[in-house]
């Protein structure tokens, strides 16, 4: 709520000094074109971390805080040792989503110590690809090409 009345303040000022409507709202698509970048930038550095990892088989153990974040996160048990996710888990549905009697492939980074796991991979994947089409398309229209 703050954002917003920030933008609204900076908006008024911004009008009272000259500027034209259409240059807020150009400046305005650029930011928000510019956070696209940035998180495209995001899933791509993780899409390609997950790539570089290793298949293998895990089981479920628990929801507990990630050692790393204050958010919760599911931990899978890989040979012996127990790994947490590198994502924030499904609050919703979570007894329906995880289940600890089966077993999972994951996609396992031991030298971060994490396991990239359905939903992970899921968020990446659809992440990395969404978020390039936007970014590209908020690249050609600031370019003015579309």
């Amino acid at each position: 709520m703050e954002v917003i009345a920030a933008i609204a303040v900076i908006s008024a000022v911004m009008l009272l000094l000259g500027f034209k409507a259409m240059t807020l709202l150009l400046i305005g698509l650029g930011i928000l074109g510019l956070l696209f970048v940035l998180t495209n930038i995001f899933f791509i550095w993780f899409f390609v971390k997950m790539l570089r990892s290793k298949r293998t088989e895990a089981s479920f153990t628990r929801i507990d805080k990630s050692p790393r974040s204050p958010f919760k996160v599911a931990y899978y048990l890989v040979e012996g040792s127990e790994y947490p996710n590198i994502f924030p888990e499904e609050g919703f549905l979570e007894s329906k989503l995880y289940k600890k009697d089966k077993t999972y492939h994951v996609l396992l980074d031991r030298k971060k110590k994490y396991v990239y796991d359905r939903f992970a991979v899921t968020t990446c994947t659809i992440g990395t690809f969404f978020c390039t089409g936007v970014s590209a398309a908020a690249i050609l229209l600031l370019t003015g090409v579309l």
